[in-house]
């Protein structure tokens, strides 16, 4: 405890030129990553359909709930579906391409910028483009006016825009891949032939904007080559080339390029002023009902639910369409037991169409009340379906939409969604980090801290720091009133928060701040969700004065309150191996590790990464696992040497002297 206590003073009182936050991109997406494995059972479910070409109209809107593109209209699963990272989208969802690969990972050719690189694919199944079947068959001709229509957008929610030397590319297929006979046993594969139809360079999303004075910018292109494209096996793919930030440290290095897409479109019929495709749709998915939090412990909302409601709900709605449609709009809040049901309506309302009105603005729709409240219970959590539906009030007419979310109680505050959509770090050491959260019911026990860490290059954000908690002086962080030195962790579960718990508990009152201090100038690369926005509630700190974070978003960090936690069987599961080491005090050059003879951590030490920081959490070695540690350009003084598993977790933690 007394070693403990030097290093926080050290900490907390090390001078600093100056404190900087920042944002960076992910080396990873989780929920890619979660979706991994069910992807593979889907490209096995649907192995061989390729070779099966499909009939115009090709239409996607990515709007359904897949994380990965339709194998109903595409091959490939590098793009990743979603509702987070598109900025006003044409409609609910759009496809991302980024850096990052079908397992979630950053891609293995990626390197730090300036270099750019091939990333995802987005390539359609084979078209027919040579005939069309309905009413009756018939071959297509140029007097048939196909064209290909798609809306794109740069960078969206991301932290920055594509640099401008990357770029979002079209292709057309103009031969398909073939086997060659070459003498009489020799086989040469000839590959797919693609011609280049359309790019933009990367820009960020506000200069985007400037320049096209939309958010997302439709582009029509006529397919007009006959011998060329009209055929049986007509396809087309887009991809991108992508940059990662460059930087001298190690643990900024990120993904910077995103593009979205949406409604891509392809039929006969068309002409370049054909950019309608009809529909009444919402544009982002049902926000919270909550005042102040995406999500919080139930029994303290129900110690204060009439503050804890929101007056109303943002809600967008366009008419895509060049008519109006007379429609009406509710949304109905139900209990999965059926005891509880709520329902808003709007009424009906003449919705004008979006290319001369925008979104819809009548305050009933655009701004629904809730006028009501939760149930007030003694139970521990609860999960409410909220369902939303926009009709056209025509009989008979299909033009409209529907979205479901939920509004979870758990044992938890969030401000976040749990999608980061970028990293948070700070620098330099000694800088510090509180986010501000209230209890209702007062005073209550704080069980745990839950973090979502992103993964950098390497691992790079391993490095210690303090977790702390603070209480309140007068708006901003005050004492610290709990720290404990710790490292980032991961998970590979589709919930990637990582608890750290507080074996004892700690009893907190009314304000308290949950956050941590740098020991370095590495970023901890803490998920960002750039969707809900508590801004006002992030505090950053340098030479003694809390100030409000400049980013617009909420960090992914989360107070776990109330009753003890039993521990999961996640938590349970990882194996913490018992290592030894000698001789300790260390007198040479060489430190001697001892671990179990058993099967398992053999396998695991081979497949591991050894770390030696000082008691400033500065990484001094690093190198894969060897039994017997070179230790010669250590000085004399305490170290730490931990043992990590290729998710980053720790596995084994020992500390040791040099004493010379």
């Amino acid at each position: 405890m007394r070693i403990f206590g030097v290093i926080l003073v050290l900490v907390l009182f090390a001078p600093a030129a100056f404190c900087q936050e920042y944002l960076t991109g992910q080396q990873e997406n989780p929920v890619v990553k979660a979706a991994a494995s069910h992807s593979a059972q889907v490209k096995a479910t649907y192995a061989g359909l390729d070779t099966i070409p499909i009939s115009v109209p090709f239409f996607d809107d990515f709007s359904g709930n897949s994380v990965f593109p339709s194998p109903d209209r595409w091959i490939d699963r590098d793009g990743f579906v979603n509702n987070d990272y598109p900025v006003f989208p044409v409609n609910l969802g759009a496809l991302t391409m980024d850096a990052i690969n079908d397992s979630g990972l950053m891609y293995r050719n990626a390197v730090p910028g300036p270099t750019n690189f091939i990333a995802d694919h987005l390539t359609s199944r084979y078209i027919r483009l040579d005939s069309v079947f309905s009413p009756v068959p018939r071959k297509l001709t140029l007097a048939d006016s196909v064209y290909l229509s798609f809306y794109y957008q740069p960078q969206g929610r991301a932290y920055r825009g594509p640099a401008a030397s990357d770029s979002l590319i079209l292709q057309y297929l103009t031969r398909p891949a073939y086997d060659t006979l070459i003498g009489d046993t020799a086989v040469l594969h000839i590959p797919d032939k693609w011609q280049l139809i359309w790019y933009d360079n990367g820009m960020q999303l506000d200069t985007f904007y400037n320049h096209h004075n939309t958010y997302f910018r439709q582009v029509m292109l006529a397919v007009t080559d006959t011998a060329k494209y009209f055929k049986k096996k007509f396809r087309f793919r887009f991809l991108n080339y992508v940059s990662l930030a460059s930087s001298a440290e190690p643990s900024w290095q990120s993904n910077c390029d995103q593009w979205n897409i949406d409604n891509v479109y392809l039929n006969i019929g068309r002409s370049a002023s054909d950019t309608i495709y009809p529909e009444l749709r919402f544009i982002e998915r049902p926000p919270s009902l909550l005042s102040r939090y995406e999500s919080m412990p139930y029994p303290q909302y129900s110690d204060d639910p009439t503050n804890e409601i929101r007056d109303s709900i943002d809600v967008m709605i366009s008419n895509r369409d060049i008519n109006s449609h007379l429609s009406a709009y509710n949304y109905t809040v139900t209990n999965p037991s059926g005891t509880f049901s709520k329902t808003y309506s709007g009424g009906t309302y003449n919705i004008q169409p979006f290319y001369t009105h925008g979104y819809v603005t009548f305050p009933p729709f655009a701004h629904p009340a809730v006028p009501f409240l939760f149930p007030i219970s003694q139970a521990d959590s609860a999960v409410f379906k909220m369902t939303h539906i926009v009709r056209d009030n025509a009989p008979g007419s299909s033009f409209g939409d529907t979205i479901v979310g939920y509004q979870r109680f758990y044992n938890y505050f969030a401000y976040d969604d749990g999608t980061p959509e970028a990293g948070y770090g700070l620098s330099p050491a000694g800088s510090k980090l509180a986010v501000k959260f209230k209890l209702n019911k007062s005073p209550d026990t704080l069980r745990a801290i839950q973090f979502y860490f992103n993964h950098t290059l390497g691992y790079n954000n391993q490095q210690w720091f303090y977790l702390c908690v603070w209480n309140d002086n007068s708006g901003t962080p005050g004492d610290t009133i709990w720290s404990e030195l710790v490292m980032p962790r991961f998970t590979d579960s589709l919930n990637k928060f990582v608890t750290y718990h507080i074996p004892e508990g700690l009893r907190i009152t009314g304000t308290f701040y949950v956050g941590w201090i740098q020991t370095t100038n590495d970023n901890l690369n803490v998920g960002f969700d750039r969707y809900n926005n508590s801004q006002l509630q992030i505090y950053y700190n340098s030479l003694g004065q809390w100030v409000n974070s400049s980013f617009t978003g909420s960090l992914m960090i989360r107070p776990v309150v109330g009753k003890p936690i039993p521990l999961g069987i996640q938590e349970q599961a990882g194996e913490v191996i018992n290592m030894k080491v000698f001789p300790n005090p260390c007198h040479g050059s060489t430190l001697t590790l001892q671990v179990p003879a058993t099967g398992q951590s053999q396998k695991f030490m081979e497949s591991s990464m050894m770390f030696v920081t000082n008691i400033y959490g500065q990484t001094l070695l690093r190198t894969g696992f060897n039994s017997n540690l070179d230790v010669s350009v250590l000085s004399n003084g305490l170290y730490f040497l931990e043992i990590r598993g290729s998710d980053g977790g720790r596995k084994a933690t020992t500390r040791f002297i040099i004493s010379r």
